[in-house]
C-alpha cells in the first residue's frame, strides 16, 4: 500500500475583469468582493481555468471530531494548509466521489462504501457518492473536467492491476492521494481530486483466500482513503497507516488521532 501525493502548480490570473456585464464573462461577486485579487487558475484539459468558488455555507457539514487517542500519524502535506497546519479537504464541503467500476471484483464494492463510511467517521468530513463513472484511472487525471461541470472532479476510486499500473507490482495493493491546490484566492491549500487505484486481481486473492478476506480488503481500501484525505504512512506496526499491513483491520489510536485531524480543517470563504 504505497501513498501518491501530488501538488498541482497554480498560477493567478495577469489580468483584472471589467465589472460591468460582468455575470456575461463568468465573474461573480465573489470576485467583486476580492477587486483588485485575481483570483487563481489552474491548467484543466490544456486550458487556464479559474479555480471554481466554493458551493454552500462556511460551517461545517458534520460535527467536528475531538481526537481521544494518542499515536503515530503523519501527513503528506504537512505544512500550506488554511490557518496553518496540514493541507486537508474543507470540511464546510461534501468530498464528492465515484467509482470506475471497470475490473471491479465481485463483492468489493459493498465494501468501498464501508470504507469510506469509515473515514467519514473518523474525520467527520461529510463523503457524497455520486455513482459510476467511465473516467479513466490516473493520478495524473485533469483536476477540472467537462464530465463533472464547473468543479474539482470528484475523489475517483478505481481498479488496474500490475500490468497496467506498474506500481502496483508485488505485494503493493492501492494506491492513493489528493491533489494539494490554492483555494479561489490567496496561497492557502486544501485537498482536491483525490484518487484510489486498487489491484483487482490482490484483492479477488485476498477475498478468495483469506478467512478474514472481507474485513481484510475493507481495511486496505480505508488505508488508501486515508491516503486521500491527507494521512501518510508511519513506521508504528501498530497502525492501519503502516506501509504494509500487517493483517490489521482496523485503525490504530495514531491512525484515528491523525483522522480527527485531518477532518479538522479550515473552512474556504470567499
Amino acid at each position: 500500500m504505497r501513498s501518491v501525493s501530488r501538488v498541482t502548480v497554480v498560477a493567478a490570473a495577469a489580468a483584472a475583469v471589467f465589472v460591468a456585464g460582468a455575470w456575461w464573462h463568468g465573474v461573480t461577486w465573489s470576485d467583486v468582493r476580492h477587486w483588485g485579487t485575481p483570483r487563481n487558475v489552474i491548467e484543466a484539459e490544456g486550458e487556464a481555468v479559474r479555480i471554481p468558488l466554493p458551493q454552500g455555507e462556511t460551517e461545517r457539514i458534520r460535527p467536528r471530531v475531538t481526537a481521544l487517542t494518542a499515536g503515530a500519524y503523519e501527513f503528506l502535506f504537512p505544512t500550506g494548509g488554511a490557518g496553518g497546519g496540514p493541507v486537508r479537504y474543507d470540511p464546510c464541503r461534501e468530498v464528492e466521489w465515484v467509482i470506475a467500476d471497470h475490473l471491479m471484483p465481485d463483492g468489493v464494492e459493498p465494501l468501498v462504501h464501508a470504507a469510506v463510511a469509515r473515514v467519514q467517521e473518523a474525520t467527520g468530513l461529510a463523503f457524497a457518492y455520486e455513482g459510476y463513472t467511465d473516467e479513466p484511472v490516473s493520478f495524473d487525471r485533469a483536476l477540472i473536467q467537462e464530465r463533472y461541470g464547473d468543479r474539482f472532479a470528484p475523489v475517483l476510486l478505481g481498479f488496474q492491476n500490475e500490468a497496467q499500473n506498474p506500481d502496483l507490482k508485488g505485494s503493493v495493493t492501492g494506491l492513493g492521494g489528493s491533489s494539494a491546490v490554492p483555494g479561489a484566492y490567496g496561497d492557502e491549500m486544501w485537498l482536491r481530486a483525490g484518487v484510489v487505484t486498487l489491484d483487482f486481481e490482490d484483492l479477488a486473492g485476498i477475498l478468495r483466500n483469506e478467512s478474514d478476506g472481507a474485513a481484510l480488503a475493507e481495511a486496505v481500501i480505508a488505508h488508501e482513503l486515508a491516503h486521500v484525505v491527507g494521512l501518510a504512512h508511519v513506521a508504528d506496526t501498530s497502525e492501519l497507516m503502516h506501509e504494509s499491513n500487517l493483517r490489521l483491520l482496523d485503525w490504530g489510536d495514531g491512525d484515528l488521532a491523525g483522522l480527527a485531524v485531518a477532518g479538522s480543517g479550515a473552512c474556504e470563504d470567499v
